[in-house]
């Protein structure tokens, strides 16, 4: 029985988002220092729960490869390289069924218009999958974390104690977010696969998708050293062992290695971080090598050679070349400007690019590489000889040799480019995003992330304390899209002769921008705040200004963004009514649609308002042209039952 209640407590659902605070604990060094009080919040989700759902994912269960394997063309008996499970790394690291595990993270911006821009997301994928599922976002790439974005001023950004923490806090994140793969890296575990059998597997480490500069955060090294070439030449162990014995100065001078970090994989046993990183398609090639360096070289070989004046002529050309065409690589556009050995540059480059990003690499695919990176160091050159590059060791030119290498130990790299995770930040991060801001804008909020993220402490508080008084930076974010309703139907109990069976009955509340061609239309609605109480004192009239919807940890959330009205006096006045006036505009909040009973009726009091004629005054704008309203019980037999 003990047997069946441990396979029926097992599941295969969304991850609960978690979260953990950081601090700067020494603040000897720069006590004034305001960022040493700061305390930073990371949010993450159980990246060993995820990888059970990845493969328990029943969607790419035909697209997935638990054992490695060797490819070869049957015609030639050449190797062919295309999922990762075809190459040496998974080849030699597997003793048992394997869930190679790759990261990425990359900091990305969602606004400059907002009080947060910055997200730094965190993802996890497991190499089972094929490149083809990857490319086409099947959810196999999985957000994980939101990393610490530290905000500091310029005065202290560049002391060695701010870099320290910076790069440390980096590395504790990771470790805590990933401590639930210590006890199932050395030991296999028993998952339920997508087959519905469950099998033992066993996970590794595979790759960090990073560009350069996070690569050196990452591997703990200098700035404009290769982490590749220390893999090659010093094992984990090794690097372990000189950190032991070696002074830090010693350690940094002769290995290039900052000895005060403590990276994230010491956590881990057999872990060699130099070894994980990749060499990035997207960044370190398109970007880093043909965009920032090419492309910049050939603008200061035409001022080199012309002068200013001429060379920005030169280059209006070249952009009205290129503005002539459809797209296409640029090389006929510049020729006839440049030498031939620029053009071949140039070539040679973009026969590399497009060679190392084949689905398939083919043993005579490798050759071809290998002969378009010699001719690309033969014939870029000329940028030296005129004076236009001082020196060629520039970390993103320099991964290019180490491309034949790693295709062999991992396959093909665009199965391992950032360029997933970039994508990944449009339906992960930036969507969702977009939708709230945009929801801010249109309703003109400018709170609107903050009373949304209070409503959810307010959801998932289960004390008694008041959540407007938690702090709002410890308040749950929200990272999910938001289904918007222009109407709700509320179903209550007001018996009467124009109810349903038991008293129910129900009615439209109506929350739109046009309304039948004649302007908006946004109701007004009561509101339960004390259910133990009957009549107008147990709730309280507010208006409605959006439906809207959303999902998180699971739960779906139906919402509505109200303005509040206070009630005039402890009771109805001479008319039998209760007397109400709109709250200041900046009183919004937003309330889950179950505390709404059912819609009300306001009648503007005239006679509080003076100067302003009735006739003027359209169905639409009444409730925004006056203080105070009467709250209508004799608006049906509904009203009258509920208010008084």
């Amino acid at each position: 029985m003990d047997l069946y209640h441990v396979i029926d407590s097992m599941s295969v659902g969304a991850v609960r988002w978690e979260n953990f605070k950081i601090a700067y604990k020494d603040g000897q060094d720069e006590p004034d220092a305001p960022w040493m009080f700061d305390v930073c919040d990371v949010w993450y989700r159980d990246p060993c729960q995820v990888i059970h759902n990845l493969l328990g994912h029943t969607d790419i269960k035909d697209e997935m490869d638990f054992v490695p394997y060797q490819e070869f063309d049957a015609t030639n008996k050449q190797r062919r390289w295309e999922d990762f499970m075809s190459g040496d790394w998974a080849w030699e690291e597997a003793v048992a069924t394997l869930a190679p595990i790759i990261l990425g993270s990359d900091k990305t911006t969602v606004s400059i218009a907002t009080r947060q821009t910055d997200y730094y997301p965190l993802y996890l994928s497991i190499r089972n999958v094929c490149n083809t599922t990857h490319h086409v976002h099947c959810n196999a790439v999985v957000l994980i974390g939101f990393l610490a974005m530290l905000k500091m001023c310029r005065e202290n950004a560049n002391t060695p104690a701010f870099h320290k923490f910076k790069k440390q806090l980096f590395h504790s994140s990771l470790a805590h977010i990933l401590c639930s793969l210590h006890a199932v890296i050395t030991v296999p575990e028993t998952v339920l696969f997508s087959n519905e059998y469950y099998h033992c597997i066993i996970y590794s480490f595979a790759a960090y998708i990073a560009d350069y500069e996070e690569q050196v955060l990452l591997s703990s090294i200098m700035h404009g050293w290769c982490p590749k070439c220390l893999a090659h030449q010093h094992c984990c162990e090794h690097t372990e062992l000189i950190i032991k014995e070696l002074d830090l100065q010693t350690l940094w001078d002769k290995y290039s290695i900052d000895g005060t970090i403590v990276p994230f994989t010491s956590e881990f046993p057999h872990v060699d971080i130099q070894r994980m990183l990749l060499l990035d398609i997207l960044h370190q090639l398109i970007k880093g090598g043909f965009k920032d360096h090419l492309v910049d070289w050939v603008e200061k070989y035409l001022i080199h050679v012309h002068g200013r004046s001429t060379a920005e002529k030169i280059l209006d050309d070249i952009d009205q070349r290129i503005a002539a065409v459809a797209p296409f690589t640029g090389l006929q556009s510049i020729e006839g400007y440049v030498p031939e050995e620029i053009i071949l540059t140039f070539s040679s480059f973009l026969e590399f690019c497009y060679l190392v990003h084949r689905n398939v690499i083919t043993e005579p695919t490798l050759i071809a590489i290998e002969d378009a990176l010699t001719s690309f160091h033969l014939h870029h050159g000329i940028f030296h000889d005129a004076g236009v590059v001082l020196m060629f060791s520039l970390p993103q030119q320099h991964a290019m040799k180490h491309y034949p290498y790693l295709i062999h130990q991992f396959s093909t790299p665009n199965g391992l480019c950032s360029s997933i995770t970039e994508s990944k930040h449009i339906k992960a991060v930036k969507w969702p995003y977009w939708n709230t801001r945009d929801l801010a804008i249109e309703l003109n909020i400018p709170q609107f992330h903050d009373i949304l993220w209070c409503f959810l402490q307010s959801q998932l508080q289960h004390d008694d304390h008041d959540p407007e008084d938690v702090p709002l930076d410890e308040c749950p974010f929200y990272d999910g899209s938001v289904n918007v309703y222009n109407s709700m139907s509320s179903t209550f109990y007001a018996p009467s002769d124009v109810s349903g069976l038991h008293g129910m009955c129900h009615k439209h509340i109506c929350c739109s921008p046009t309304w039948r061609n004649k302007g908006s239309c946004y109701d007004c609605v009561f509101v339960i705040t004390n259910p133990h109480t009957k009549g107008m004192l147990g709730l309280d009239v507010t208006r409605v200004l959006c439906f809207f919807s959303f999902k998180h940890l699971g739960m779906e959330y139906p919402c509505v963004v109200i303005c509040w009205f206070d009630h005039v006096g402890d009771g109805p006045n001479n008319t039998g009514m209760w007397v109400v006036h709109m709250c200041n505009a900046q009183d919004i909040a937003i309330i889950h649609i179950d505390t709404i009973y059912c819609a009300a009726q306001l009648i503007p009091v005239y006679a509080s308002q003076h100067g302003i004629d009735p006739a003027s005054i359209k169905l639409n704008e009444s409730y925004d042209k006056f203080q105070f309203y009467y709250v209508n019980k004799f608006a049906d037999h509904h009203a009258f039952e509920i208010v008084s």
